[in-house]
């Protein structure tokens, strides 16, 4: 097997390590107990997976599972910004948790029909997992769109940071023309840009939060309250004006300030203790 398939599938894990390290945040920080124990429990199953996926990776270069998740630099580590910006409040942590579970969930249903067939079973398998964090996800959602003008408010706001930077969840993943080649990937990053952007438009037009598809596409809108309560558009900067400083750069090595210190706490105990086993 070829080391770009190792590259492709190290980029995925990476986006599930760090994730899950950033759910793990909000374990005795959540609004109430059964939220703690809900998003402790999707934190292990994101980790799980970063854990499967290094697994394969490690197989294809002789390496080991544990180096490729905690043995490496900071700027080898490929993915997205959106996982590693820090939780900010709950709004933000649950715009995050519902933009990244959809688009995983566009990612997986792709790579199901993989040439690999290691790549396609372990992706139908956590794709499987992963549609009760998109259900966890979609619930709060639509609560909060049927709540009070202030959490709705508090919500909007968040989607349009997450978003934004939901941009650099589809940058070209490393050597994805030959992954494309080979059939280890179905689609291009693009292709599952555009599935995703009509997927997430249809969702929230359909539970009725105002965010239109200039929104991530396009022109970023901000929506505020009106006098009368009422959500009012202005216009924002475009999404490419943002895609530098914000949701583009990660699967190149280039991170945000937040990762340095997530990467040194995350790694820490390896680093201490080299060869030490997950």
């Amino acid at each position: 097997m070829s080391r770009a398939l190792a590259t492709l599938v190290t980029a995925l894990a990476d986006d599930e390590l760090v994730l899950g390290h950033r759910h793990s945040e909000w374990t005795g920080y959540a609004p109430h107990i059964e939220e703690d124990v809900a998003f402790s429990s999707i934190a292990q199953d994101e980790v799980g997976h970063a854990a499967a996926l290094y697994a394969l990776a490690g197989k294809i270069l002789g390496d080991e599972p544990d180096h490729l998740a905690f043995g490496r630099q900071a700027d080898e580590y490929r993915n997205a910004l959106l996982c590693e910006r820090p939780n900010g409040d709950w709004a933000y942590t649950l715009a995050r948790h519902w933009v990244y579970d959809t688009a995983d969930d566009v990612r997986l249903e792709s790579m199901e029909g993989s040439s690999n067939e290691e790549l396609a079973a372990l992706t139908t398998k956590m794709r499987r997992e992963e549609r009760y964090h998109l259900i966890h996800a979609e619930m709060w959602l639509k609560r909060i769109a049927r709540g009070p003008i202030e959490g709705r408010n508090k919500l909007i706001h968040a989607l349009e940071e997450v978003l934004l930077d939901s941009s650099g969840l589809f940058e070209p993943l490393p050597e994805e023309d030959t992954a494309l080649t080979e059939g280890w990937v179905t689609a291009s990053s693009q292709e599952l840009a555009a599935r995703f952007l009509a997927r997430t438009n249809a969702w929230l037009d359909e539970v009725g939060i105002p965010i239109g598809p200039h929104s991530i596409a396009g022109e970023r809108a901000e929506f505020v309250a009106s006098s009368s309560g009422d959500l009012i558009e202005e216009a924002g900067p475009s999404l490419d004006e943002a895609h530098t400083s914000k949701g583009g750069g990660g699967r190149s090595g280039r991170h945000s300030p937040d990762f340095t210190e997530l990467w040194d706490v995350m790694t820490k105990t390896y680093r201490e203790h080299p060869g030490a086993r997950w």
